[in-house]
């Protein structure tokens, strides 16, 4: 029996357009792998946490508060929009505020482990979308001079918790338990059955010639 043969296709369906309201490369890098047409709106909230307020309850409430900032000037569009924290103990760990900060950030995790908080808002219009998820990452033991070489690269400067799991912080994790994508700053596996549902996103698929 002759095997057959297959060519891939898209198939897409497009309803109104994806806008992205942030600013973090690694967000706009998975909807550009999954080749997800979308516009980039940065938003500008505050994003203070509130008093005695939970990593879930933040980071649900900054998603949500993006994505209606920025849907107010994009009502025919769904605007997709996320944050991610970091939980040590029960205390949030956010973007250092300088190179002291991310010090003392990183010799707190070290040895320990701690939650990486990701939410994200799909909205358009009147209808929202929320999706949260956890992971737990451990990181190895660190000797001072570790750290204060990684706070030298600056790659620690814009990521909540100090470090890039995507970058030369790999260097410093023991394990991962959950989604490597939520750490990143996208669940991305709990967000691709809207992204279909909705028609926002291209499927592959294998069909003979």
């Amino acid at each position: 029996m002759a095997e057959e043969e297959y060519t891939y296709e898209y198939i897409v369906v497009h309803l109104p357009h994806l806008i992205l309201a942030s600013g973090s490369p690694r967000r706009k890098q998975w909807l550009e792998a999954l080749r997800i047409p979308f516009t980039l709106v940065i938003p500008n909230i505050d994003e203070t946490p509130h008093l005695n307020e939970g990593a879930q309850a933040l980071v649900e409430r900054l998603a949500q508060a993006k994505a209606e900032h920025v849907g107010r000037d994009h009502t025919e569009s769904w605007v997709l929009a996320a944050d991610t924290t970091v939980s040590l103990k029960g205390k949030i760990l956010n973007k250092p505020v300088d190179s002291s900060d991310a010090m003392a950030m990183l010799q707190s995790l070290q040895g320990q482990t701690h939650e990486v908080h990701t939410a994200c808002c799909l909205r358009r219009k009147e209808r929202s979308i929320l999706i949260h998820d956890v992971a737990r990452v451990t990181f190895r033991s660190m000797s001072e001079k570790e750290i204060k070489w990684y706070v030298s690269t600056k790659e620690p400067m814009d990521k909540a918790g100090a470090y890039a799991i995507q970058g030369q912080g790999a260097y410093f994790i023991e394990k991962v338990e959950g989604s490597y994508a939520t750490v990143m700053g996208l669940p991305i596996e709990k967000l691709i059955p809207h992204l279909k549902s909705l028609g926002l996103l291209r499927a592959w698929v294998l069909l003979p010639d």
